[in-house]
């Protein structure tokens, strides 16, 4: 399960590099919740109007840290840290986070059902 959950977790962070919607779609689950370092909670339909977005854009991106942890059999948390930068709307952000993604299993099939990020602070 670790292996598998971190490949996938590497998998949502390329689709977001690459802006690959496809991807980003079929990995978040129905009721998928972003919750931002600002405290703003955004839905799945939200989250895939951003990568979506012609004015979204990602420079680079590099997860670092990245531990994976099993809640069950059907359930498991990836924690990382992340610094990027890229713009969205015409504003440039530059972003140095802890992440923490929760996963579980549905219809056999691991999705991304929740993740929050907060500022990393250093």
């Amino acid at each position: 399960m670790s292996s598998e959950l971190h490949d996938l977790s590497e998998r949502w962070f390329q689709a977001w590099l690459e802006r690959d919607a496809t991807t980003v779609e079929r990995l978040a689950a129905d009721d998928y919740i972003y919750v931002a370092p600002n405290g703003a909670i955004l839905d799945r339909q939200a989250i895939l109007a951003i990568i979506r977005s012609p004015r979204y854009r990602l420079d680079h991106g590099r997860r670092t840290e990245v531990v994976v942890r099993a809640v069950g059999h059907e359930a498991a948390v990836v924690r990382h840290s992340y610094e990027g930068a890229g713009s969205f709307e015409g504003t440039s952000f530059t972003d140095d986070q802890q992440s923490v993604m929760v996963w579980e299993k549905q219809a056999g099939e691991w999705r991304l059902v929740m993740e929050q990020c907060s500022f990393s602070g250093k």
